[in-house]
């Protein structure tokens, strides 16, 4: 995945930047990000599916946001372009050129996440992914939209964000596909996505959506200290 920064202002451009690594890194997509301080360097750069979103920031001097867009779209029409402005008044114009999303100046951690938001359906081709042996087929599974695994009976089932896809692949061997943070072995028959943990209770989890996952006895406080810390970073990345 290829992501563009069309930015001036270095302090704008390395937030930008800075809010895409952590998204990425908390839900396991995996990328490049490019930063171009002129239009001109941009969409020398730029080819159909050279880019698969364009962050634009529209007051620029030279070529600004709105011409690097129209550009843009006459040349990709798949592109997702998401516009950086201190004016939302540029709004009509931005979504009559298809614009997934606008962050409006001074820019915050939630603009932020409803504009990566947006651009998910993006994100999610470009994503990580476990590859699962179902019924002689292969299922691949984007990391990020998998919930936890459980084992049962010599057969597994992952629970995604779209139902459960069941499998007698070994528990360690997805496991390793999955690759550690932000999943944890919680529990010999259970591995979780600790960004979907809605509470932690006394033996369990809590999951966004209701279900419960047991937390082993041996190695419980092992197991409350990692999500502890998982979340503690969260947070201090946020600050």
């Amino acid at each position: 995945m290829c992501i563009a920064i069309y930015e001036d202002d270095a302090a704008d451009a390395a937030e930008i930047r800075c809010y895409l690594e952590q998204y990425f890194a908390h839900n396991g997509f995996i990328g490049d990000i490019d930063i171009y301080a002129s239009g001109e360097a941009l969409l020398s750069a730029f080819s159909p599916g050279a880019f698969d979103v364009v962050f634009l920031d529209i007051y620029l001097s030279g070529l600004n946001g709105v011409e690097a867009a129209r550009a843009i779209r006459a040349r990709d029409p798949n592109c997702a372009i998401v516009f950086i402005t201190a004016n939302p008044g540029h709004m009509p114009e931005g979504f009559a050129l298809r614009a997934a999303s606008y962050v409006v100046k001074p820019i915050t951690r939630e603009q932020m996440d409803t504009a990566l938001l947006q651009c998910r359906r993006v994100f999610l081709k470009n994503a990580r992914y476990i590859e699962l042996k179902t019924r002689g087929q292969s299922a691949r599974i984007p990391l990020p939209k998998v919930l936890y695994v459980e084992t049962l009976n010599k057969a597994t089932s992952v629970f995604t964000e779209e139902g459960v896809v069941k499998t007698y692949m070994p528990l360690e061997e997805i496991e390793r596909q999955l690759g550690g943070k932000p999943f944890l072995r919680c529990h010999r028959a259970f591995i979780v996505n600790m960004l979907h943990v809605e509470d932690v209770l006394e033996n369990s989890f809590l999951m966004r959506g209701g279900a419960m996952v047991p937390i082993r006895k041996n190695g419980m406080k092992d197991v409350r200290r990692i999500v502890s810390e998982f979340f503690s970073e969260r947070l201090f990345e946020e600050v």
